[in-house]
């Protein structure tokens, strides 16, 4: 039962990166155009994801603890950071909702700025991938 959850994981989190390389490079194509650019782009999509590694297949240790869920663990505080470079990667699209242009920070009050960016960019995401891949 753990390998065939550790095999699932793997492939919708791969799926997942390479969904979001792919679109990132179709919308955005522009920010990819000399080397530099790539680099500092590349460098902000694997920054939203632990370990920095999402393009390559296990070569991270599959999730433990909180810490290694990124944006998908029930603590704010540690996915604040993931969501907040998923968000500064997205802000970059043409249509991003302006909320989506200031990183969200901890009020210790319920975060709810913080629940709301993680909607507002995942509702952005989930729309713009139907719109380019049609499903």
């Amino acid at each position: 039962l753990w390998l065939m959850l550790s095999l699932l994981w793997e492939l919708y989190e791969l799926s997942f990166c390479y969904e979001l390389y792919a679109l990132d490079r179709v919308i955005v194509g522009h920010l990819w155009s000399t080397d530099e650019a790539q680099l500092n782009h590349q460098t902000c999509l694997y920054s939203i994801f632990p370990g920095e590694s999402c393009l390559l297949m296990w070569l991270e240790p599959l999730p433990q603890e909180p810490c290694d869920l990124g944006m998908c663990t029930s603590s704010m505080e540690i996915a604040l950071p993931y969501l907040n470079n998923f968000r500064e990667l997205l802000s970059a699209w043409p249509g991003a909702p302006s909320h989506l242009q200031s990183p969200a920070q901890m009020d210790g009050k319920g975060n709810q700025e913080c629940f709301k960016l993680f909607l507002t960019a995942s509702e952005f995401y989930i729309q713009t991938a139907f719109d380019f891949f049609g499903r």
